[in-house]
């Protein structure tokens, strides 16, 4: 079977929390090669009234539903279903696809643990991306062998060979989109006092051509492909060197907001393996439906470490996904993973009587 999916989405709901907080100098209109900055100088330095930063000053944050995002999914299926000789069969299926949208959120801007609750709602084209639940490539093959019963080899033979039944389950996926941050722990790094996504700059040069380590959980993702935006020619007029001078970031902007892409990194992927033995012994004494069935099933029986992605904490600045601290310094456990997306091989015995 082959087969194409699609569909087109409008009107979404957009959850933010940051409907209060202050918007760029040049909101909706970026400027190239610098895209969208924040005053200077830094709106919570000493001196400056912070609430200025707000809003509305008598309030904080402000939880918004704006029904502004759109969807996008396109999608090759093949299923292949064969039953062969010997008592053998195989089925697999195959999803070839990608799913896009501005925010992935239904009742909660965080319904996925993947996903930020405070993405920035003044211009869309800054979120859209992967969807938090985007899995490109999906590939599951099972297999099924039914024995012969053996009867030639006599009462003892068909009882000790037939009757066995041998499966096997195996799936292959891609990971789903990441996103690392920088500067979201309050106060943040750009001048917000409620912090919307504030992504790092994607450092371009030798080891930086992936972001990450795929065999290395304490570092997948790699801090030295991640920076605040650097200083240039083109952005030097909108830049807030004297905050960086402060943050001991100099040739940095702190203030002008990174170019990484929402949901471009992609996290670990999938390989499962799932086998089970099953032996019928059928009692034609009792009923000719009578049988007792043992079973053993493992799950993972590899024992594969697959790894889930580095944990996104947003309450706290973004955990293992923020690159840099408000403060100018690398977080030390960036990239870091603490966690697997299967158990460790689980193997299971049943008895079973079917009459």
């Amino acid at each position: 079977m082959l087969g194409y999916a699609g569909s087109r989405g409008f009107h979404h709901p957009f959850l933010t929390e940051g409907a209060n907080s202050v918007q760029p100098v040049n909101v909706g209109h970026p400027i190239p090669g610098v895209g969208y900055y924040w005053p200077v100088p830094w709106t919570l330095a000493p001196g400056v009234d912070s609430q200025a930063a707000l809003y509305n000053p008598l309030v904080q944050i402000v939880r918004s539903i704006l029904w502004q995002a759109r969807s996008y999914y396109n999608g090759l299926q093949v299923k292949l279903d064969k039953r062969m000789s010997r008592g053998f069969q195989v089925q697999g299926s195959f999803t070839w696809g990608k799913s896009i949208d501005d925010s992935s959120g239904s009742a909660a801007a965080d319904t996925f643990t993947n996903e930020w609750n405070a993405l920035p709602f003044y211009d869309l084209r800054l979120v859209r991306g992967l969807s938090a639940f985007n899995v490109g490539r999906n590939l599951v093959i099972n297999g099924l062998w039914n024995g012969p019963e053996a009867k030639s080899l006599g009462r003892f033979g068909e009882r000790a060979l037939g009757g066995w039944q041998l499966g096997l389950i195996t799936s292959v996926s891609d990971g789903v989109p990441i996103m690392p941050s920088m500067g979201m722990d309050q106060p943040d790094m750009l001048g917000e006092i409620i912090p919307t996504l504030n992504p790092p700059n994607r450092v371009v040069g030798p080891g930086c051509d992936s972001p990450v380590n795929s065999r290395d959980p304490s570092h997948y993702l790699k801090p030295e492909c991640f920076s605040m935006v650097p200083q240039t020619a083109a952005n030097t007029p909108y830049c807030d060197t004297a905050r960086a001078l402060t943050l001991g970031a100099s040739g940095f902007c702190p203030n002008i907001r990174g170019n990484l892409g929402r949901n471009s990194i992609i996290g670990p992927g999938l390989f499962n393996v799932d086998f089970s033995v099953l032996k019928n012994h059928r009692v034609p004494g009792i009923s000719e439906t009578f049988n007792v069935q043992f079973r053993a099933e493992m799950f993972n029986v590899l024992n594969r470490s697959n790894f889930a992605p580095p944990g996104l904490n947003a309450n706290t600045g973004g955990g293992a996904m923020q690159a840099i601290f408000a403060n100018g310094q690398p977080n030390p456990q960036f990239g870091q993973i603490v966690a697997t997306q299967t158990p460790a091989r689980q193997i299971q015995l049943a008895l079973k009587v079917l009459w």
